[in-house]
């Protein structure tokens, strides 16, 4: 395998490593967020 065609393999899939890191924290941090004034469809939080 060439060596550009290496570092371009290895650009994409870190993009797509940074993206899923980035996705994942903001699951964890976002977990559980009411927003004021939105409608939920279960019982609200007490």
């Amino acid at each position: 395998m060439p060596t550009e065609t290496a570092l371009v393999v290895a650009g994409v899939v870190c993009v797509f490593a940074v993206f899923a890191v980035v996705l994942a924290w903001v699951d964890h941090y976002c977990r559980g967020v009411r927003i004021p004034g939105a409608q939920y469809f279960d019982a609200p939080a007490e």
